[in-house]
């Protein structure tokens, strides 16, 4: 009797895995997103989270390819993130979508913004890449390298040229 109540509870158990293991295929294989649409799709959203989420940069790193995720972590990335952002007036990063390009294979390609900035025609390109059935984005790679830290070194802003201290 009691065996019957455990072949009976591995059944069970094995039909449940069966379900949710093939919902997860269904789920991952059901949809191609290896579509232009999509690549244009996910260029959008990472604007949009360049744009109104800059105060939680863990949702614009979320975007970036598998690629710089290997060479830098999430929390270092907020922190390059957030030491960059503390003077926006030296790099303006607010940009607009305007194209995505694909190769031919369309597993990799260049999202293609107009950059709000000081000086009108900036563009913005950037690396996308098909991975993990997604396009993802390989951006910032100054962070990588710390280069970005460069322009901290020669700022000449200076409370002197607005107030006279010697009064």
């Amino acid at each position: 009797m009691k065996k019957m109540a455990v072949v009976k509870l591995i059944i069970a158990v094995m039909v449940l895995i069966t379900i949710v293991f093939s919902m997860s295929i269904i789920k991952v294989l059901g949809e191609n997103k290896l579509t232009q649409d999509n690549a244009e799709k996910r260029a959008l959203e990472f604007a949009e989270a360049v744009n109104y989420s800059y105060k939680d940069p863990k949702k614009i790193y979320a975007f970036l390819s598998s690629d710089f995720k290997d060479n830098m972590t999430e929390e270092e990335f907020v922190k390059a993130f957030k030491k960059e952002r503390s003077y926006p007036y030296l790099t303006p990063l607010y940009i607009n979508f305007s194209s995505v390009e694909l190769s031919e294979d369309m597993t990799e390609g260049e999202a293609i913004y107009s950059q709000a900035a000081r000086l009108p025609g900036m563009i913005y390109q950037i690396e996308l890449v098909f991975e993990n059935n997604n396009y993802y984005i390989y951006d910032f790679e100054d962070f990588l390298d710390g280069s970005y830290l460069e322009k901290f070194e020669n700022l000449t802003y200076s409370l002197d040229s607005y107030f006279d201290f010697k009064k």
